[in-house]
């Protein structure tokens, strides 16, 4: 019963880290879209993304990501929308 009983625990710790991972590929993979959109925004509105620009959009933050969604509505330039 103690063999059952580590096996069960093997279970319950492994179902564990198989939800932990789920949610951070999904956390990935949502900042990844928004890495995504934003990039397209940016080019649509400025043209050509300089390699400054993609960098500080790879390591950047989800909230990062969000305050520039929301920046790129009403800047004039890349400077003035990663200034915030």
């Amino acid at each position: 019963s103690s063999a059952a009983s580590d096996v069960y625990k093997r279970q319950v710790e492994d179902k564990g880290m198989l939800a932990e991972n789920l949610v951070n590929w999904a956390k990935k993979e949502q900042q990844q879209g928004e890495t995504r959109l934003l990039t397209k925004q940016i080019q649509m509105k400025f043209g050509e993304v300089p390699e400054w620009v993609l960098q500080r959009l790879e390591h950047a933050t989800s909230k990062q990501l969000d305050e520039w969604s929301g920046a790129i509505l009403t800047c004039n330039s890349l400077d003035e929308m990663f200034k915030h």
